[in-house]
Order: C-alpha cells, then sequence, then structure tokens
C-alpha cells in the first residue's frame, strides 16, 4: 500500500487568514463571536469555542460588548449596518478574492440589466455577493436554471469561489443565448481550481481515494465529486474514526485530497491512521509477498513497459551478453518524453537552429521559427555553445533522427510572468482593435489576447463597435484570466482617467476673480451651466443679473458665449461659481449719465411712506417724491393722492448716485394759481378747491427737513 498526500490539501489562504487573525484576538482576551460558523468544520468550531470564540446566527443575538467577527465568506451590506446600528465593533476576515468579487460586482451594478451569480443560492458566500449586486441580481445554480433565464439585455457574470471551471463554463454559454450582451467576470479562486485539478490526477492513478472534510463543506463536496468521477473507491470522511482496513483491500495506491476548511491536525490523524493500516497490511502480506518474490522477478522483466508517454532510453533489451558495450551506453541516457521540458548544453549554433545536448542518444534541434526571437536578432547573437539551455519537447524523432525541441512555451510563460509583475493598474497601454465580437472587441496586449467589453469603449453607448476596428486605443487593465493569459481591457477607464486629469488641470488653472469666456450649456430653475475650458461651472441665478428675475431664461440662452467670472474654485470637489453681474455695470453707476436735474421722468408708484411716494425709474432704482412735491396743496396724507402701482410724471430736482438718492417732484409740473391785475385771486372753479387754495403751502427751500434726511429714514424703515 502506498500513501499519497496532496499538495494543496487543508486550509486555503482565506480561511487560515481568518483563523490565525480569530485566535489571535482570542489571545488579547476579546470577548469574540462569529457571524456563522467561522468555517465549515465542526470539530474546529469546537476547538475554537474552547479558546472562547462562539459564533451566532443572528446580529440580534450578539452580547453587548462583544466583538463580532465576519467570517472569510463575507456578508452584505445590511449586515455591516446593523452592526453599526446596534454600535457593535467588528473585524472583517472576509477572504480578499471574495471582497474583489464584492467590490467589482458594487461598482458594475449600474451598467448592466442583472448581476448573475453561478452558485448555491443558500451558500453564505452566494448570499453576501448578491446583497452587493444590487436588485437586479440573480442566483444560477444550474445549466436548467440558465436556460430558464428570460432574455437580458446585459448581464455580468461572476461565480462562486468553489465551483467547478467545468460548470461555469457550461452555464455561461447558456447565458450568453439569454444575454444580448454578458460579461464574464472568472472569480474562482486560483487556490480551488488547482485543488481540483490536483484531486482528478490523483484520482486517476489511484486505487481508492479518502476526501477529507466537513459534509457542510461546499468545496470539499465539489472534490468528493471530482474524485468520485475519476475513481469509484471513493470514500468521504470527517475524521479518522470513519477509515477502516475493509475499505481498501487489494488498493496499492490510496490518495489523501482535504478541503479548504480541513485544519493540518486532522489530516495527520487521518494520515497516521492510514500508515497504521498500511503496516498491518503490510504484515500480513509480507510472508506471501517473500514467497513469490522470485517468481514475480522474471515475470516482471519479461512484461515491463514504459510509462505511457514517457520513452525510456535506454529500453530494456533482451540481450545475451549483458556487459555489450552499446547497451551499457544506452543506461547512461535520460529518459524523455513529448510535453517534457528539459535542460541541455548547446553545442553548435547556425543562422537557422540551435543543437542541444540533452542527454540523450539523439541531440535537440530548436528552430528559429520555436525561439519566439525578433527577425531582425541573428542566432548567432542571441546563443552561444556551451550556453545552457531549457525547452519543450515537441517530438522525439522529427524524421531525421532529431528530438525537435521549441522554447516558445517557456518563452511565454517568462514573458507572461514577467508581464503579471511588471504590469501597473494605473498605466496606460496602447492597443489596437481587430475584431468585433459578441459584447465587445479583441485586441492584443504584450501579445497575449484581450477583450474589450463594449461598455468599456467609450464614455457614451456606442451601437456601431465597426468603428473602432483598426484604431489605436489608450486601455486600462481592469481584470487578468491568469489561467487563459488573457486580459480584460477598458478604454472608458483610460478616458476618465485623462478626463479627470485634465479637468483637474483645468480647476488648477483658474484663479478667484478672474474673467473667462464660456459657453451657457444648460439653464436650470435655480441658475445656469457655463462651460468653461472644458469643465461646467454654476452660474446661480442670484449672480445672472444685478436686477431680480424669475428664470434664467430671461437673460440668457443655451449655446450663447458670455464672459463670466471666477467667485470660488473648490478643486476637491469639483466646483466652480461664476458670476455674470459682477462682469456687468451697476444700474446705480449709470445714473449720473441717465438721470438729469430738470429731466421729466415717468414712472410707477413702489412704495409709500408717510413722509413720500417711492417712484421706480428703473429695475433697483427707485426715486422720492417728498409729501410736499405730491401737489401744490396741503395733504395730510400721501394716499389721498397717489395708490401704489400708478403710473406718474416728476422733475427730477437732484441726483445723488453715490448715495443712490434721486429727489423728485410732482408739484413742478403742476401750474400756479393765476392772480389778476389787482393781485387777487381768480375764484375757484369749485368750493372744495377754494377751500384747498385757502392753505399756503411752503416753499420747497423753505421745508425743515431735508431730502437727504428723508432718504436716510427710508432707507432706516
Amino acid at each position: 500500500m502506498r500513501i499519497l498526500l496532496a499538495k494543496h490539501a487543508g486550509f486555503c489562504f482565506g480561511v487560515q487568514r481568518a483563523v490565525k487573525k480569530a485566535l489571535e484576538l482570542a489571545r488579547e482576551g476579546k470577548q469574540l463571536v462569529s457571524l456563522g460558523d467561522l468555517i465549515h468544520n465542526q470539530r474546529f468550531v469546537d476547538y475554537l469555542r474552547e479558546k472562547g470564540i462562539s459564533s451566532v446566527e443572528r446580529v440580534e443575538d450578539v452580547p453587548k460588548g462583544a466583538c463580532v467577527l465576519i467570517r472569510s465568506h463575507g456578508v452584505p451590506p445590511v449586515l455591516y449596518q446593523k452592526l453599526k446600528d446596534r454600535g457593535l465593533q467588528y473585524v472583517d476576515l472576509t477572504c480578499p478574492f471574495v471582497a474583489r468579487i464584492h467590490k467589482k460586482v458594487s461598482q458594475e451594478q449600474r451598467n448592466y440589466e442583472s448581476i448573475l451569480i453561478v452558485g448555491k443560492s443558500e451558500h453564505p458566500e452566494v448570499v453576501g455577493i448578491k446583497g452587493w449586486a444590487g436588485p437586479g441580481a440573480r442566483v444560477v445554480g444550474s445549466v436548467q436554471e440558465a436556460r430558464e433565464l428570460p432574455a437580458l439585455q446585459s448581464a455580468l457574470v461572476v461565480a462562486q469561489t468553489t465551483i467547478t471551471h467545468a460548470l461555469l463554463e457550461e452555464v455561461y454559454a447558456q447565458i450568453q443565448k439569454k444575454a444580448q450582451k454578458s460579461v464574464l467576470f472568472d472569480s474562482i479562486c486560483e487556490t480551488t481550481l488547482e485543488r481540483q485539478r490536483e484531486t482528478a490526477q490523483l484520482a486517476g492513478i489511484s486505487d481508492a481515494v479518502v476526501v477529507i472534510g466537513d459534509k457542510k463543506s461546499s468545496n470539499t463536496r465539489k472534490l468528493f465529486e471530482i474524485a468520485r468521477k475519476y475513481c469509484k473507491n471513493t470514500f468521504y470522511v470527517e475524521s479518522a474514526g470513519e477509515i477502516t482496513l475493509e475499505n481498501f483491500q487489494n488498493c496499492d495506491i490510496i490518495s489523501l485530497v482535504a478541503g479548504a476548511s480541513v485544519p493540518d491536525w486532522i489530516i495527520e490523524e487521518v494520515r497516521t491512521r492510514m500508515s497504521e493500516l498500511e503496516k498491518a497490511q503490510a504484515t500480513e502480506e509480507v510472508v506471501a509477498a517473500q514467497e513469490a518474490e522470485v517468481a514475480n522477478q522474471d515475470v516482471a522483466a519479461e512484461q515491463a513497459e514504459p510509462a505511457v508517454e514517457e520513452v525510456a532510453v535506454p529500453q530494456a533489451q533482451a540481450e545475451e551478453d549483458e556487459d555489450d558495450f552499446a547497451s551499457q551506453l544506452e543506461k547512461t541516457f535520460v529518459k524523455v518524453r513529448r510535453g517534457q521540458f528539459v535542460k541541455g548544453t548547446i553545442v553548435q549554433v547556425t543562422e537557422d537552429e540551435i543543437c542541444v545536448n540533452i542527454g540523450y542518444k539523439s541531440d535537440g534541434l530548436i528552430k528559429k521559427e520555436d525561439l519566439a526571437l525578433s527577425e531582425d536578432i541573428p542566432l548567432t547573437e542571441a546563443y552561444h555553445p556551451g550556453d545552457e539551455i531549457e525547452a519543450e519537447i515537441i517530438t522525439l524523432n522529427d524524421g531525421e533522427g532529431n528530438v525537435r525541441l521549441s522554447r516558445r512555451k517557456i518563452e511565454s510563460q517568462l514573458r507572461w510572468k514577467e508581464l503579471i509583475e511588471n504590469l501597473d493598474e494605473d498605466k496606460f497601454y496602447d492597443v489596437t482593435v481587430t475584431k468585433v465580437i459578441k459584447g465587445g472587441v479583441l485586441t492584443k496586449l504584450e501579445g497575449y489576447d484581450a477583450f474589450i467589453p463594449a461598455s468599456q469603449l467609450s464614455l457614451k453607448y456606442v451601437e456601431d463597435l465597426s468603428i473602432f476596428v483598426g484604431q489605436t486605443l489608450p486601455v486600462k487593465i481592469i481584470d487578468i484570466d491568469k489561467r487563459q493569459k488573457r486580459f480584460v481591457l477598458s478604454n472608458k477607464a483610460a478616458l476618465q482617467q485623462q478626463l479627470e486629469e485634465h479637468e483637474r488641470a483645468i480647476f488648477e488653472s483658474f484663479e478667484k476673480g478672474s474673467a473667462v469666456r464660456g459657453v451657457v450649456k444648460r439653464l436650470t430653475d435655480f441658475g445656469a451651466f457655463v462651460d468653461v475650458g472644458g469643465v461646467d461651472g454654476l452660474l446661480h441665478i442670484t449672480d445672472i443679473s444685478w436686477v431680480r428675475i424669475k428664470h434664467p431664461k430671461d437673460v440668457l440662452k443655451e449655446g450663447q458665449e458670455i464672459d463670466v467670472k471666477i467667485l470660488n474654485v473648490d478643486p476637491e470637489k469639483k466646483k466652480i461659481s461664476l458670476g455674470y453681474k459682477q462682469l456687468q455695470p451697476k444700474p446705480w453707476d449709470l445714473v449720473p449719465e441717465k438721470y438729469h436735474v430738470g429731466d421729466i421722468i415717468e414712472g410707477k408708484v413702489v412704495r409709500i411712506a408717510p413722509f413720500g411716494a417711492f417712484v421706480e425709474l428703473e429695475p433697483t432704482v427707485d426715486g422720492l417724491i417728498h409729501i410736499s412735491q405730491v401737489t401744490n396743496r396741503r395733504i395730510e396724507k400721501v394716499e389721498d393722492v397717489l395708490s401704489l402701482g400708478q403710473t406718474v410724471k416728476a422733475k427730477i430736482l437732484e441726483v445723488n448716485a453715490e448715495k443712490r438718492r434721486i429727489s423728485l417732484s410732482m408739484r413742478a409740473l403742476i401750474e400756479t394759481p393765476r392772480q389778476d391785475e389787482e393781485g387777487e385771486e381768480k375764484p375757484a372753479k369749485h368750493a372744495k378747491r377754494e377751500r384747498e387754495d385757502s392753505y399756503t403751502l411752503p416753499p420747497v427751500e423753505e421745508a425743515t427737513t431735508s431730502l437727504a434726511d428723508l432718504f436716510k429714514q427710508a432707507e432706516e424703515e
């Protein structure tokens, strides 16, 4: 019996991170409560409880004063709000890979009709993702559920980190039939993929497989399903106590696989148990093995064959003379196979190929086209005899007895590794669009396939994507498919950044108090938006005119070019306050030019005071008719002669623009009573007129109160 332990077994990065932090906090003496079991392993949950880390299912059940642990699965935003509302302290242990999905769906929910999450709807990780994805999010758990989806305009597809890549691909194929535009954000954890691949490989060479993990663990169930696919003799156990020797009779190779929520000590328990069974079986079979050893040696020698896809050099030769020189020489050769990566020494370099000694009976040849070398670089300059080189075996015999080698895959991997290590997420890359496909366009980035979604091609919606073919666009990297070595790019992100940088430069160039030229873009009830050098500034309605206006359209119209003054600049908030009236003369500044003593004006009575009436000459410019200047007779009240809204004519007696005062007189326009030759007044036509004329009005210059005093009194009122 031979026991093989999977390389990727036990805690994944996210779980390990959460457990480590939780235990650190426990050692500090904090009262810790996890929202749900910290990991899907009951034995380890019991262990955590012993360390003082309990768990509850609802925020309402968290005791006061406790620190809440948000497990690696993550939670929806509503739970964060509940914690804040209760005033609870919390530590966020969400796996960074899961948090990356939260950020993605949160940012993109407004750009798609629906966010589709491939996974199990009841899984806590999926519940958390759905909470961040907005009201249009849906969970798709199977290919059948994907077929039952309604027609969609656009969809962003993400996945539960622990599902199989095969399921994701099958589901996404159906989604593409339902959505006019779909984008796949491959969110399956790389560690999960490695576990799944390794499980499939081990199961394919094993007589039995033991999958270790809690029955509630989703990722462990996936490993069990994969193992069962390749090895029917697969067992799902939670502890070493479930393992018995009867299950492994006649098994030569047994593989151990563990889920991401299994601690090392549980794996070691199972491994120890399997070792005990191995020893027990070996004891029972040792006698039989000894008896059969001699007989089996001859049979084994006759039946020995090289492994699949492997060439043994030298092959076993049934030679009578074991000391034959040629046979002994072949025994010194290495074993090679197609697809293997080997290292060798360059023995010769020509213009077209490199000859490499790889320790095999035939030399390896690398053609120039298999070196991924620039055409203008000669092989003799790039490579030299004696240099060590690594290459992939393409074929063991090229027809001339040589092993054909290639550097393309290795160089591609090196370039990819170097590219990934040196990528700058804030850097712009220039790419040329080559083809339009469903949902976007294709291009190349540093020689690798790249996709630009339609939503990321421009700041505005573009219906005909063919206009981009042949164009060179500045792009930013928004996602990397490391498995397929593909990029997802965004021209929109680059344009947005360029726009922001342009706006920042414009904002920084503005000086408070300076005048600039702008174009009225949009009118609203509260003002106008004016384009000043590529950014919009707000021209408030109160800063449009010195005269009160009901709406900006009373003065301005869209498309009009105007000069405005910079009243305030806030580069951080990207706000500019503008003024239009500030560059226009104030009405009172023009009064000395427009109004002169002796002029006859016409205006409307806008206000009546005990001492006189104010007449509007134009908006914001009023003149005062003192009560003594209303008529040529004595009156008790101004209202006896004048009323609000009445249009009157008057003579200007005084203009003082500095103090904003204009004195008016209606009396000056009324003829004084004529006298006869003997100096006596002519009889009045009416008795009322006779009574009123019996009062003598004092001349203006004899008035006890000055007009200046009256204006001052009016201003104070």
